[in-house]
């Protein structure tokens, strides 16, 4: 029996649009009047989560944001906090002082982003008062030393030219106490040690008294294989890369074409 509903956002919840279908909506407000436990599932920050639930959804629900970094239950509570260490940061950012890709430092609602190429984009969303401007990697390391302002993600993302150059820095953190995950063609995330989406949700599992045999989750990309692996009902969107559906319980049609209603509708009709 299903008594628990995850989602990734970005290619899985959201279609291409980065919006949530009427069809989607429908179908999580019906999951949830039906007693299901529902959570986002995201590498996003908390205050880009949250406008899915204020605006869209309009449902209770768990927020397990920056890859699982930190958890926010339904009541408004943080059950799960866990930033980066400074330490490792700044041995990171040494590391890359000199290349030429963009660099993301995620708080939990703000990030920085030094862009050497200034292109002025995230992976997700522009600038805006939540998305901001480093003018140098200096910026961004002295954000590092901020004692009031903790950071929980470091991404890299390149253009497709660098991304072997990319590839081999990131093997180079290896021997550092990180989690690195893939969430885009060329974006990359490092969390710290152990911090995954499926940690979250044993986490959640525990905290709900909920088998880990009875949670159903969505998602397209890196950062969400182990999750649906390793849960009792993953499912695959039909634009996931070939490693996730690989590993995924049924696979569903893609993210613009509700694939994540699809499911759930079958799953409730047949309860």
């Amino acid at each position: 029996m299903i008594e628990f509903i995850g989602t990734d956002l970005d290619g899985t919840l959201l279609n291409s649009y980065s919006k949530i279908s009427s069809k989607n909506i429908q179908a999580i407000r019906k999951a949830v009047n039906s007693g299901k436990t529902f959570a986002i599932c995201s590498g996003r920050t908390l205050h880009s989560v949250n406008k899915f639930f204020e605006k869209d959804l309009k449902v209770p629900g768990y927020r397990i944001v920056l890859n699982g970094a930190v958890v926010v239950n339904p009541k408004g509570e943080r059950i799960i906090d866990r930033p980066l260490d400074q330490k490792v940061i700044a041995e990171i950012l040494k590391r890359t002082e000199f290349n030429k890709f963009k660099v993301m430092l995620d708080g939990l609602n703000d990030v920085h982003i030094y862009d050497p190429n200034r292109s002025l984009t995230t992976y997700f969303e522009g600038i805006s008062r939540h998305h901001i401007r480093a003018s140098s990697m200096d910026d961004l390391i002295k954000i590092n030393n901020e004692k009031n302002f903790d950071i929980y993600k470091v991404c890299f993302s390149c253009p497709p030219a660098m991304l072997t150059e990319l590839q081999k820095k990131l093997e180079s953190f290896t021997s550092l106490p990180i989690t690195i995950s893939r969430s885009g063609n060329y974006y990359f995330e490092i969390n710290g040690q152990d911090v995954t989406k499926l940690s979250a949700l044993q986490r959640i599992s525990e905290y709900e008294k909920i088998p880990m045999t009875n949670f159903m989750c969505f998602g397209d990309y890196g950062n969400d294989l182990d999750m649906i692996k390793e849960v009792g009902y993953g499912v695959a969107m039909a634009n996931a890369i070939e490693s996730v559906k690989d590993v995924a319980w049924k696979i569903t049609t893609t993210n613009n074409q509700d694939g994540v209603a699809k499911i759930i509708e079958e799953t409730l009709e047949k309860e």
